[in-house]
C-alpha cells in the first residue's frame, strides 16, 4: 500500500503554532477560568504557576536541561551541513537513506528550489547559533532551580530536528531527479545575513548581561535570584534575547525565501517568543515595583 505524500514537518509546525496561540490566549486572558493543569503545563521558570496544584500530575524536569537541546542541535546541524558541503562542493551523491528520510518527512513531491548558496549559508548560520547557545547554556548561563514541563523539554528537540530537516528537505539536489542550482545572493538575502549577525551578537550580549546578574566581578556565581537586567537592548525591551531569536529566524527565512515550509518554522518561533516575552514582561512588572515604565515586552516602543 502506497503511503500518502504528506509534509509531516509542516503539520508539526502548524500544530505547535496553533497550540501556543490557543493556550497562550487562554493564559493571557482567561487563566482564572481554565483548568489548573493547563497553567501548570504552560508556565515554567520564574513565571511558573504558584497556586494550588492540580490533582493531575505534571511531569517536570529541571530548567537547566534546556542546555541538552543545543548538544543535539549542534550535532544535527553539523551532520546536515556536512551532507550539503559534500554534495555541493565535492559532487557527492546524497545517500539513498537520506533521500528516503526526507521524502517521508517532507513529502516526495516537495519543492527543491533552494539553491546551494542559500542552503550552505542558512545551515552555517544555524550551526553557529547552535554552537553559541551550546557555549552559553553550558558555560555562561546561571540557571535557577525552576522546572519546565516535560512536553516543553521535548518540544525543544522537535524544533531543532524539524528546522534543520526542513532546510535540507527543500535543498536542490536532495530529491531523486532534482538538479543542483546555484545563483548569486540577492539584496534581500544579503540583508538577511546582516540581520542575523545583529541578532546573533545582541543575543549573546543579552545572555552575558543576564549571567552577570548572578555573578560577581570575578565571574563566580553568587546568587540565583532574579534581578532587573539593565544595559544593551534591555533598556528598551524585557527579553531582547527572545526578540533576537525571532530576528535570526526571520533572517534565515529571507535567505531561504524559496523554501515553502520554512515560513511555518518562522511563525512557530514568532508566536512562541512573543508569548514568552509577554509573560516575562508581566512578571517583571508584577515583581519589581521600580521596573522601568518605558520598557516594552518584545518590540521597542511598540509592544
Amino acid at each position: 500500500m502506497e503511503l500518502p505524500d504528506v509534509n509531516y514537518l509542516q503539520l508539526i509546525m502548524l500544530f505547535m503554532t496553533f497550540t501556543i496561540l490557543i493556550l497562550g490566549s487562554m493564559i493571557n486572558y482567561f487563566e482564572n477560568y481554565i483548568p489548573v493543569f493547563v497553567s501548570q503545563t504552560f508556565r515554567y521558570g520564574k513565571f511558573a504557576y504558584r497556586g494550588k496544584p492540580s490533582k493531575l500530575k505534571v511531569i517536570e524536569v529541571p530548567k537547566s536541561w534546556f542546555k541538552h537541546f543545543y548538544v543535539f542541535a549542534s550535532v544535527y546541524c553539523v551532520c546536515a551541513l556536512y551532507f550539503a558541503i559534500d554534495v555541493y562542493l565535492y559532487d557527492a551523491t546524497p545517500p539513498k537513506w537520506l533521500l528516503s528520510y526526507l521524502d517521508f518527512l517532507c513529502g516526495s513531491t516537495r519543492s527543491t528550489d533552494c539553491d546551494m548558496n542559500a542552503i550552505i549559508i542558512a545551515l552555517t548560520l544555524l550551526t553557529l547559533q547552535s554552537f553559541r547557545r551550546f557555549y552559553e547554556t553550558w558555560f555562561l548561563s546561571v540557571f535557577s532551580k525552576g522546572n519546565i514541563n516535560l512536553s516543553q523539554y521535548l518540544i525543544g528537540y522537535i524544533h531543532y530536528w524539524a528546522t534543520v530537516t526542513i532546510i535540507l528537505g527543500e535543498a536542490s539536489g536532495f530529491k531523486e531527479g532534482s538538479l543542483i542550482t546555484q545563483t548569486s545572493l540577492n539584496p534581500i538575502q544579503g540583508f538577511g545575513i546582516v540581520l542575523f549577525c545583529f541578532g546573533w551578537i545582541n543575543q549573546y550580549k543579552s545572555a552575558r548581561i543576564l549571567s552577570y546578574l548572578r555573578r560577581n566581578f570575578t565571574g563566580n556565581v553568587v546568587t540565583t535570584e532574579h534581578k532587573i537586567p539593565r544595559g544593551g537592548l534591555f533598556e528598551y525591551i524585557s527579553s531582547p534575547h527572545l526578540t533576537c531569536e525571532v530576528l535570526m529566524y526571520l533572517s534565515i527565512y529571507l535567505i531561504l525565501y524559496k523554501n515553502q515550509t520554512f515560513k511555518y518554522v518562522f511563525f512557530w518561533v514568532l508566536s512562541n517568543q512573543v508569548e514568552t516575552s509577554l509573560l516575562n514582561h508581566w512578571w517583571y512588572q508584577k515583581t519589581f515595583k521600580n521596573y522601568p515604565k518605558t520598557r516594552k515586552a518584545f518590540l521597542p516602543f511598540v509592544l
